[in-house]
């Protein structure tokens, strides 16, 4: 993994001018190599956003997404070497983590 630096802010709208008009508000966070992290928050906040921004899902629409000092803003998901786990509803007890991960790719 990459140390991950964020510095930016996302509108779907152009020109935002208040903080309604944002659907990621201006942040500035850094992801050290190795760390654990956890996105918390009421749906609606951004936590989306931000994963499929830092993922190359979507472009900021402001701003600049850096890995290990690397801008990689316009790079593609494929270009930034990165995976993004999307949540499903059930989590079955009866499997190990890998089990769980691996079953919506089998049952396709």
């Amino acid at each position: 993994m990459a140390r991950i630096d964020l510095d930016l802010a996302h509108a779907y709208r152009p020109n935002p001018t208040q903080d309604s008009d944002y659907a990621l508000l201006p942040l500035k966070m850094s992801f050290r190599d190795g760390g654990a992290y956890a996105l918390l928050g009421p749906s609606g906040c951004g936590k989306t956003t931000m994963l499929n921004i830092v993922s190359g899902l979507l472009v900021p629409s402001q701003g600049t997404v850096k890995f290990d000092g690397r801008d990689v803003t316009q790079a593609t998901p494929q270009e930034r070497n990165i995976a993004q786990v999307f949540q499903f509803p059930v989590i079955y007890d009866t499997m190990t983590v890998a089990e769980n991960l691996a079953f919506p790719l089998r049952n396709r």
